[in-house]
């Protein structure tokens, strides 16, 4: 096959990408290869086709950037493999212009293991202001992104300060006790044998982490360097994926300790390698006295009453901490804690066991034996649904930030959390992938900024811009609902319809900031009734209101139903509950609530004051009495009973109130609790393309991989793959030939009928096929293997054991 390569620019340092390759329309994809060199080395540098003689010439990509430049074969690659979309050259060239990792560190924010590497200012102006603004008519790209940037960071350092907060506590207790584990621990030998041989078990702390393991990292990886900077700079961490046996686990512990670089000075030379030393304990120990008894053998000495005294020394612990301990081997672990135990009078060791599930796991992994080496402590971490609600409460339900996640993404979201992964670190990853959407696809999106910045936006709108906001279906609705003569004005005056917008956009921010506030009352009234027509969640009523009228639906009208049945104590202890929810800082408009909420509660507590009448009573007795004593047929009582079911049972005065109470909020509720998409440009605000975001987020693989080997034409953009639906072209690579004659297969293949198809498939062009198909040479034999290697990693197909030369199919119903 022909194949093409470019070289990088002069100051490209790394390519971690597969390198991009153009594959010509009339050749065959059977000897696609790429050289691991390509991908591994970051020092080799591909080498461009030579073709033509000025296909290394370096241009600019920019006219006026000298900087910023690209050779002309490497520019007409990309080109080609972009196919004219702007978002997908510019994805290739900042894949061409920095090295992978450097973008995922730049990418990284919000995952608080690694900070953001920023990334040539130039370099990416030139490419998104180059290709991006192919396909951005408004001209708009630079103030999305600058406002998506400002926001992002706000939200960002909000969710860190969340995590922060969450796990002050545990941590706060967890690094007590690693710090007290040790506390009489000495290396002098004398009092060593009376104060060390106390120790006979590991302390050990079991941190239950829950089952969300993708946020297992991050909190790992702020559990450690708070341990660092607060314990013990001595930290190991093991994960069950690197320690396969004792010698790994050994290696990974001293590997890590003792290469640490804040053990070392510039006077003590070059930091030790495991290499050069066994990976023993005993090496541990030896390197723990060299290094902390120094600071002993010299103490200060102060004199006081004519006798010298030493200084108290604090030995820091090594801590090891045990990422997923259910996923280790039992073995390997038994036998590391058994050999650590040996250790312990001469090391002060901590042990951190991660645990997703509960303690007992520690008792399946290890027996009684080894458990009892062991003193274990229970930290429970809080779980992720905890700070899930946090996120949302304080990240989306707040007025702070204007970007909002409309009623088809949000709950999109939710479930993926709820049923997928519990992960609270993926819902945020959704959150900004949202965002992004929405400043990318939308191009006035830049108005969704905060309040103080919209009018400054709007001044400085084009006529193009304009336009474009007009047309917005909310907006249009809006418009169409106005006097013949405002409307007139809207659409003809420029000057008029800025004004309009700045107007609604500031309403909608005002929306915002009252809406949120009394959507928390309404949650603390009904979060507690039975069957919960509402939900329990305050999440679940905000879900409710963003799909239409809260109002409207019947869940509301059925909790307000029970909200009329409730006791004197539950519906003032509710009150109570709204009155402190009011009594943060509110907007103007609402301080009224506040106010009307003491004056019931003060209704409430003088009706123990009013004593109830008895009128009631002896009306009720004295018509009871009446039915019962006076002479009649069943035709006159019949009518009596009905005339006495009609009249109105008089209220209590607890009733009243109750009925009246149940009455105000009902009107706040409906006053307030306004569906967004009532409000024009409220598309600007919300977010709310469900499809794109399950497409990114909650994808099927298999559908795709399954669609790239029936239609490798649908990927690589090549017409010798193409063909009829169900047909089979020499042409393909060879894997998408294995998977479409595996179809025509039974639940057992016979391997070497499969060969002979393959072989007949791929020499059909041959004039020598028939002699081919006989006698296939190794080069054929060697790529149906591979083929059907490819086939079985991907789990279309697997070994059988029925069958000596046969294999199993795996899938069925394909493309």
């Amino acid at each position: 096959m022909k194949k093409e390569t470019w070289s990088l620019p002069s100051f490209k340092e790394n390519l971690t990408e597969r390198p991009l390759l153009e594959y010509g329309a009339s050749s065959s994809h059977t000897d696609m290869q790429y050289s691991p060199g390509m991908m591994q080395s970051s020092s080799q540098q591909i080498q461009s086709s030579p073709s033509s003689t000025s296909s290394s010439q370096l241009v600019d990509l920019v006219p006026g950037r000298s900087m910023v430049k690209i050779s002309t074969a490497q520019l007409h690659a990309c080109q080609r493999k972009a196919k004219g979309s702007g978002t997908a050259m510019a994805r290739l060239l900042l894949v061409v212009y920095f090295d992978l990792k450097t973008l995922q560190e730049s990418c990284a924010r919000g995952t608080g293991t690694t900070t953001r590497q920023p990334l040539n200012p130039d370099i990416v102006d030139a490419i998104i202001g180059t290709y991006f603004k192919e396909c951005d008519l408004l001209g708009t790209w630079k103030k999305r992104l600058d406002t998506q940037q400002s926001l992002w960071d706000k939200v960002d350092t909000q969710i860190q300060i969340l995590r922060a907060d969450l796990n002050s506590q545990i941590f706060e207790d967890l690094l007590a006790f690693a710090k007290s584990a040790h506390s009489g621990f000495t290396l002098d030998r004398e009092k060593g044998a009376s104060t060390n041989v106390r120790k006979r078990e590991i302390p050990t702390a079991a941190l239950v982490t829950g089952v969300n393991t993708p946020d297992h990292g991050v909190m790992f990886s702020n559990l450690v360097t708070s341990i660092k900077e607060r314990v013990s700079p001595l930290v190991a961490t093991l994960k069950s994926k690197d320690c396969n046996n004792v010698k790994n686990v050994l290696s990974k512990t001293l590997g890590q300790i003792l290469q640490n670089p804040q053990l070392f000075t510039d006077e003590e030379g070059e930091i030790l390698t495991s290499k050069n030393i066994p990976c023993t304990l005993s090496t541990l120990v030896s390197w723990y006295k060299e290094k902390f008894q120094k600071r002993v053998s010299s103490p200060q000495k102060r004199k006081s009453s004519g006798q010298l005294v030493k200084d108290t020394v604090t030995y820091p612990p090594v801590v090891i901490v045990f990422e997923d301990l259910e996923s280790f081997l039992p073995h390997v672990l038994q036998d590391f804690i058994a050999i650590c135990r040996t250790y312990l009078e001469q090391l002060p060791l901590v042990f951190v066991f991660g645990i997703a599930t509960s303690v007992s796991a520690v008792h399946r992994l290890l027996p009684s034996t080894v458990s009892s080496m062991l003193c274990m402590e229970k930290f429970q971490a809080p779980p992720s649904s905890e700070y899930l609600t946090l996120v949302i409460n304080k990240i989306l339900m707040t007025a702070e930030y204007p970007f909002k996640l409309g009623p088809r993404v949000f709950p999109l979201l939710l479930d993926i959390f709820l049923y997928h992964d519990f992960s609270v670190l993926n819902f945020i990853k959704g959150l900004q992938f949202s965002m992004l959407d929405h400043y990318f696809t939308l191009p006035i999106s830049h108005l969704c900024c905060p309040e103080e910045e919209v009018k400054g936006h709007i001044n400085k709108l084009s006529k193009k811009e304009l336009d474009r906001v007009c047309s917005l279906q909310s907006f249009r609705r809006y418009v169409e609902s106005c006097e013949p003569e405002k409307q007139i004005e809207l659409l003809t005056d420029e000057k008029s319809a800025k004004a309009e917008i700045t107007a609604q956009i500031s309403e909608l921010h005002q929306y915002h900031k009252l809406f949120f506030p009394v959507l928390r009352c309404l949650h603390v009234l009904v979060c507690k009734l039975p069957k919960h027509p509402l939900g329990k969640q305050l999440r679940e009523v905000y879900v409710e209101s963003l799909t239409s009228s809260v109002c409207d639906a019947e869940p509301y009208k059925e909790a307000l139903d029970l909200l009329r049945l409730t006791s004197k104590e539950e519906l003032t202890e509710k009150l109570r509950e709204v009155k402190d929810i009011l009594s943060t800082d509110l907007p103007s408009r609402l301080s009224h609530l506040s106010h009307d909420v003491d004056q019931l509660l003060q209704k409430f507590e003088k009706l123990n004051d009013v004593k109830p009448g008895n009128s009631t009573e002896e009306e009720d007795e004295g018509e009871a009495s009446v039915l019962q004593l006076q002479k009649t047929d069943l035709h006159s009582l019949k009518k009596k009973l009905q005339e006495a079911g009609q009249k109105k049972k008089k209220l209590s005065p607890y009733e009243k109130l109750r009925k009246e109470t149940v009455d105000y909020f009902d009107g706040q509720f409906r006053e307030y609790l306004k569906c967004p998409k009532s409000f024009p440009l409220y598309e600007i605000f919300y977010y709310d393309s469900g499809g794109v975001v399950r497409c990114h987020l909650n994808a099927s693989p298999r559908s795709s991989v399954q669609m790239a080997l029936s239609s490798p034409a649908h990927y690589l953009q090549c017409d010798c793959c193409k063909g009829e639906k169900g047909s089979i072209e020499h042409t393909m690579p060879d894997v998408c030939i294995v998977y479409k004659l595996h179809l025509e297969c039974t639940q057992l293949i016979n391997l070497y009928d499969w060969l002979q198809a393959f072989v007949t498939v791929v020499t059909s062009d041959h004039e020598d096929s028939e002699e081919a198909v006989k006698n296939p040479d190794k080069e054929l034999q060697a790529r149906f293997i591979r083929a059907v290697s490819e086939l079985q990693f991907l789990g279309f197909v697997k070994p059988t054991k029925q069958k000596t030369d046969h294999v199993a199919r795996l899938t069925w119903g394909g493309c």
